[in-house]
């Protein structure tokens, strides 16, 4: 085979390569739906197109920033693999339809030193098609961990895996100081108790800004979310955080809902209003 004819080859497969990801997803899905038992075949299907999924947009332009797996949040220790693999295939869904998405998978720092739990991820991750930045791994490291070494390393190893990182309910702690020292963050989303109190003239609305300058000094992203009630939208506009999500930015989706969400500004406040005037008839 000439060297031209082999680089048209070679060019020609790897456009064909999104459609070819969506068969695959949908044959794995369905081949992990009839190994179950007959009587929780429908139930399994069910529940993996029941999933719910957060929008976080950008402030500047109400673009897509990332979308959040909410289950994931509250999700118990035998469930966190099964959600993470439904994660990791909503994201391929959305890049074989052209459509990027970035999701950010919320885990504890428990589950990050467990080998169990680490290695299913890992295996996961090594099964999936995506190009590196599409997955982020939101942590969570406001309470007391004694195994700090051991989230080092577990940490290291998705870095080499092309994972990037969030940092969650950031408060300045000094444990959350020596992560972002010892590890890049894209994104840092700042505690909802610091936005909530952040009264105009308090000491609150003093360390988020002190914090916010912290954020973008380290070269990354700063994040208000959940947003549960107006004055946390309020003050995330005053403050100009980068972006927000919560049920006050953008209701929670399913996967094809997502699909649809345009990515340029007039799309997506097209679907707000729309979504704004569906909630003005309930």
């Amino acid at each position: 085979m000439k060297p031209k004819s082999r680089l048209y080859s070679l060019v020609k497969n790897w456009t064909k390569k999104p459609g070819l990801v969506v068969k695959e997803l949908h044959q794995e899905k369905l081949h992990e739906v009839m190994m179950q038992p007959e009587g929780r075949q429908l139930e399994v299907w069910a529940n993996s197109q029941n999933l719910s999924f957060e929008l976080a947009l950008s402030s500047k332009d109400l673009v897509t920033e990332f979308v959040t797996l909410t289950p994931l949040e509250q999700a118990s220790k035998e469930a966190v693999i099964d959600l993470i693999k439904e994660g990791i295939r909503a994201a391929n869904y959305w890049h074989s339809f052209l459509k990027p998405y970035p999701i950010m998978l919320a885990m504890k720092a428990e589950w990050l030193i467990d080998p169990d739990l680490m290695n299913g991820f890992q295996e996961a991750l090594l099964k999936c098609h995506l190009p590196v930045g599409l997955i982020y791994v939101g942590i969570n490291a406001s309470a007391e961990l004694k195994q700090a070494s051991q989230l080092q390393e577990a940490l290291v190893q998705l870095q080499r895996l092309g994972i990037l990182f969030h940092l969650l309910n950031f408060t300045g702690r000094d444990e959350e100081c020596d992560l972002m020292l010892n590890h890049r963050f894209t994104h840092i989303h700042l505690a909802g108790d610091l936005i909530r109190q952040a009264i105009p003239g308090s000491q609150c609305e003093k360390k988020l800004i002190a914090l916010k300058a912290l954020i973008h000094a380290n070269d990354a992203r700063s994040v208000a979310g959940p947003i549960k009630l107006m004055h946390e939208k309020t003050v995330a506009e005053k403050h100009v955080i980068d972006c927000c999500y919560g049920k006050h930015i953008m209701p929670q989706m399913t996967l094809h809902q997502v699909l649809k969400m345009g990515k340029t500004a007039k799309q997506q406040l097209a679907m707000r209003q729309l979504i704004k005037k569906q909630s003005q008839k309930e």
